[in-house]
């Protein structure tokens, strides 16, 4: 559940009334996925307080490494991917376009917003796994897996 339904949830099953009293208090969005049996899925997302995030898993593993992901398993497996292909400097192809470190520019995923972030690495098929480095609301994620026509890089233009 996103975090006010089911702060939301707890609060009211503790009552009298219980568990119906609860979903009384839940989001049409969350209330969709609890019975869907889909409820894993759900984060809160900056912007609207109950947007539901698009499913984070894909056959490649999490694609938002989020500040709580830290020490769990599920970081561990943000992180641990990697790739036996050459990338970077000395790389061709999509591989080659970024670098260790390279600033970024890219849309946050699921919003329409522009932010900065860093190259952190390549991990293969066309998926970089970048840090966000500017000012981001609280509840966005840290790290992002984001392809390669997706970013590009930050120009600095000096003034003269």
């Amino acid at each position: 559940l996103c975090w006010p339904c089911l702060f939301g949830a707890m609060a009211a099953s503790r009552g009298k009334r219980g568990w119906r009293s609860a979903m009384l208090g839940i989001c049409l969005g969350c209330l969709g996925l609890w019975l869907a049996g889909e409820a894993w899925m759900m984060r809160p997302l900056a912007g609207r307080s109950h947007r539901l995030a698009r499913r984070a898993e894909e056959s490649n593993g999490p694609r938002m490494y989020y500040q709580e992901d830290r020490g769990t398993p599920k970081g561990g497996a943000f992180w641990g991917r990697s790739t036996e292909e050459k990338w970077g400097e000395f790389a061709t192809g999509e591989a080659g376009r970024f670098d260790k470190d390279d600033l970024v520019q890219a849309v946050y995923p699921g919003s329409q917003e522009v932010y900065c972030a860093q190259v952190m690495k390549y991990i293969g098929s066309g998926d970089w796994i970048v840090m966000w480095v500017d000012d981001m609301p609280e509840d966005f994620a840290k790290a992002s897996v984001l392809k390669t026509d997706e970013m590009e890089h930050v120009r600095i233009t000096p003034v003269t």
